[in-house]
């Protein structure tokens, strides 16, 4: 019972980080066709190993971890990040990979627009990159909670709406 009870949430939370890049994916369009910006997704490192007659195949990972978007704002600026969703009442630092991590840092420093997009329950928010790195000053902890995240979040009219905050007070410039 408890392999099915396993198998069923995986099958949700996978369910659940399609539908959240969906609306990722959906917000990257919107941006496109108001030219404030040009975003896509990055693909993953894979190569398919064999491929059987039934469609099915085998694959492996060829490389490390990229973060998910980047693209160009509007005005040249770059833009960076990474998507995380949970059904849990919190999300971990330890999400981002090592080398997502490394990743998002060379871009932050270099000047982008980075951070991570995330949901937890039904908080949609997008979390700066340097609010992500500093969790453990900001809340004594390596996780945020979906309370917490409320203070990022983002409008989702049909779309995660990840480059404007619902709080006006925090904007982009300032972190």
């Amino acid at each position: 019972m408890e392999k099915y009870s396993r198998s069923f949430q995986s099958n949700v939370n996978n369910q659940i980080g399609k539908q959240f890049e969906e609306l990722i994916l959906a917000g990257c369009q919107h941006y496109r066709q108001k030219q404030l910006a040009e975003i896509n997704r990055i693909p993953e490192h894979f190569r398919v190993v064999k491929a059987n007659r039934d469609g099915s195949f085998s694959g492996r990972f060829t490389g490390l971890a990229q973060p998910d978007f980047s693209g160009t704002l509007q005005g040249g600026r770059s833009i960076v990040f990474e998507a995380k969703a949970t059904t849990n009442d919190h999300i971990k630092q330890s999400v981002i990979s090592k080398e997502q991590k490394k990743k998002l840092n060379y871009h932050y420093i270099n000047g982008a627009l980075t951070g991570v997009c995330i949901r937890i329950k039904n908080v949609y928010a997008f979390i700066p990159w340097k609010i992500w790195c500093d969790m453990k000053k900001r809340y004594g902890r390596l996780y945020m909670t979906e309370s917490e995240a409320k203070e990022f979040a983002v409008k989702t009219p049909g779309f995660i709406d990840f480059l404007n905050y619902q709080n006006e007070a925090i904007t982009y410039e300032t972190y």
